[in-house]
């Protein structure tokens, strides 16, 4: 086997881990802890650039961005 033909099978191994590792479903999964707070702190950071881009208050009870007359969620 000549050293062409060993460079591109390693080159096509080396190309196909690498999609394989793509696919892999890395940091979407439900049922994890870390992906549930990630999604958490991500909503968070939403609702606040959200309350200061469009002026509502931050209520000092809750620690959210929301209007006095909409109550608190849960």
């Amino acid at each position: 086997m000549g050293p062409e033909t060993m460079i591109s099978v390693l080159a096509a191994t080396l190309l196909a881990t690498g999609w394989a590792l793509w696919l892999l479903p890395v940091g979407h999964c439900a049922e994890c802890a870390h992906c549930r707070a990630e999604k958490v702190a991500r909503q968070r950071a939403d609702e606040v650039r959200t309350g200061r881009y469009y002026g509502i208050p931050l209520c000092p009870a809750c620690g959210r961005h929301h209007q006095p007359e909409d109550g608190h969620r849960t």
